[in-house]
């Protein structure tokens, strides 16, 4: 857990590795490929599963709530103290709107560029997000894409339309492109970032998957955020 708070403060971000086993990464990869087996069958949305197109998985929304093994990393020590220390609380807390990415290869989409606060509308003094790459990303295969110190800037406008109900897109040609950094990264590893931070990641066009997790800690007493019965809207105690 040696990083420096300032630079995070400062960038909006921190990369984190050396908090999975191995073991506990091949549990979290078969878990993924049972996912995404299951996945190459459905032709519509099923339950926690919502498809880009056919066969084509773009997320198992409530990811934690669904599955087990998800769920039991979210819980993960480490993870959890950074957490709190990025937030600077003592509190505990809740993975909140957890999501799980495969990426199915040639045509697997998982999100372009957004803010995460703009569909949930927290205060980041108390939220903090976090995605967890189980295989190593690169811009072939979907790596994530950040814009450091976009927190400082607000909320932008979301005017992209994607094919999922709900969801809105920050058009790229408003961003400077020399301002993007692409997490380019071997797997396992966790970015921490600032609710407000503009990210998203490319299509894969590789020949593989590109299994991640993704989802907000949040301190169990805050209650002003977005909340339902959906799918979409899990959350749970994690520490």
């Amino acid at each position: 857990m040696n990083f420096d708070i300032n630079n995070f403060n400062k960038l909006g971000y921190v990369i984190i590795k050396d908090f999975l086993s191995k073991d506990e990464l091949e549990i979290l990869l078969e878990t993924s490929q049972k996912h995404y087996e299951y996945s190459l069958n459905l032709m519509e949305n099923e339950g926690n599963y919502r498809l880009n197109s056919p066969t084509n998985l773009n997320k198992i929304e409530g990811a934690c709530e669904y599955e087990p093994e998800f769920l039991k990393i979210a819980k993960n020590k480490i993870l959890v103290d950074i957490a709190k220390k990025l937030i600077n609380t003592e509190e505990t807390l809740d993975v909140y709107i957890s999501k799980f990415f495969p990426m199915k290869p040639k045509v697997g989409v998982s999100t372009f560029f957004h803010q995460d606060n703009f569909y949930f509308g927290g205060d980041p003094n108390t939220i903090i997000s976090c995605a967890l790459y189980f295989q190593d990303t690169n811009k072939e295969n979907g790596c994530l894409r950040i814009i450091p110190e976009s927190h400082n800037i607000g909320i932008v406008r979301h005017d992209l339309s994607s094919h999922i109900e709900g969801i809105r897109w920050i058009d790229e040609k408003i961003l400077n492109p020399n301002m993007i950094l692409d997490l380019e990264l071997d797997a396992p590893y966790a970015v921490f970032f600032n609710i407000n931070m503009i990210h998203g990641c490319y299509p894969n066009t590789s020949n593989g998957t590109r299994f991640s997790l993704a989802w907000e800690y949040i301190e169990s007493s805050n209650n002003k955020v977005a909340h339902s019965s959906d799918n979409w809207c899990d959350r749970n105690l994690v520490g």
